[in-house]
């Protein structure tokens, strides 16, 4: 197991100068950030609230979201992709990462500098990266050798499923989006609004004008689609202002940190036009016996959508979305 006040291999105390010196520049960091944190006294409250904003009572137990891929995680896989492996130690052994990280270097052969050790989530222990292929081989190699705190360690290699369970996205949807903002026409932005809704991009397809932009995209249910949704965009941060010469002068006042942030909300109207898929048929009635699970099922629904009309309530005086 991890822990903050671990047993288990000595400390090399070069390392150990290292080591500090890399927290000190991450707490340093990690109060520059804070200073940009709202200074509000602690414990302030007035009587008349009844409840917290994020109260837990306030919070369902659980949801269920769908992220989009970007292609900022296709570089980090990449990254990560045989240089990287989950650590577990076994007997629930409390190790710290430090202890494992001279553990590695010791017993591998492997410099500090060229690897990371980080405590990681349930159910493993660690997550060690490498700036080597051949150096993560190596350890996975050696796991039966390998000892940290007098424990063996169970070792398995990183891949982009391994915390995840299986599961599917059966729905293959034409889409068209009515009122995006322009400069959210790209690829990511248009993804995330589809991950909002249960879905993910396949394709965007040529836009004829700027009134309506057609997507095929992969979704969980296009029943669950709402007919009008609102998208809400926070503002663009403003450049920092430039003093003026009187002002220059001057030592500048550290400017104040903002309490809220200023947003702008998009009245989107989402047109299902073409659903094709292959999954059980929606009957009134029971339906065991009516079809195996050999047969092929797959099918496609067309819908007539209208530009400037929710889905259902047309014809429209501007033609087909």
């Amino acid at each position: 197991m991890a822990d903050g006040a671990g047993r288990g291999g000595s400390v090399n105390p070069g390392n150990e100068r290292s080591r500090k010196r890399a927290r000190a520049r991450s707490d340093g960091e990690g109060q520059a950030a804070l200073a940009h944190w709202p200074r509000i006294r602690d414990g302030r409250s007035f009587l008349l609230e009844s409840w917290r904003r994020g109260e837990p009572a306030m919070r369902p137990d659980s949801g269920r979201i769908v992220i989009a891929r970007t292609a900022g995680m296709d570089a980090l896989e990449k990254q990560l992709y045989g240089r990287a492996v989950y650590i577990t130690m076994e007997g629930g052994v409390r190790v710290t990462a430090d202890a494992l990280l001279d553990a590695l270097q010791r017993q591998c052969g492997i410099q500090p500098m060229a690897m990371k050790v980080e405590v990681a989530c349930p159910p493993y222990h660690f997550f060690v990266r490498f700036d080597s292929v051949d150096d993560c081989a190596q350890v996975v190699y050696l796991k039966p050798l390998l000892r940290c705190g007098g424990a063996g360690m169970s070792i398995r290699r990183w891949c982009w499923d391994a915390r995840g369970t299986p599961g599917k996205v059966e729905y293959k949807t034409l889409v068209s989006i009515e009122g995006l903002p322009e400069q959210a026409w790209e690829v990511e932005t248009v993804n995330n609004v589809l991950a909002g809704v249960g879905g993910r991009l396949e394709e965007m397809l040529p836009p004829t004008d700027r009134w309506v932009l057609s997507v095929i995209a992969w979704l969980q249910d296009p029943s669950a689609i709402p007919k009008s949704l609102t998208v809400v965009l926070p503002a663009p941060t403003p450049p920092p202002m430039r003093p003026t010469s009187d002002e220059a002068a001057e030592s500048p006042s550290p400017p104040r940190s903002p309490v809220m942030k200023r947003t702008q909300e998009f009245n989107l109207f989402m047109h299902v036009k073409e659903v094709i898929y292959r999954g059980h048929l929606l009957i009134e009635g029971p339906s065991n016996g009516l079809y195996s699970d050999e047969e092929d099922l797959t099918r496609r629904h067309t819908f007539c959508t209208w530009r400037g009309k929710i889905d259902g309530t047309g014809p429209g005086d501007h033609g087909y979305a």
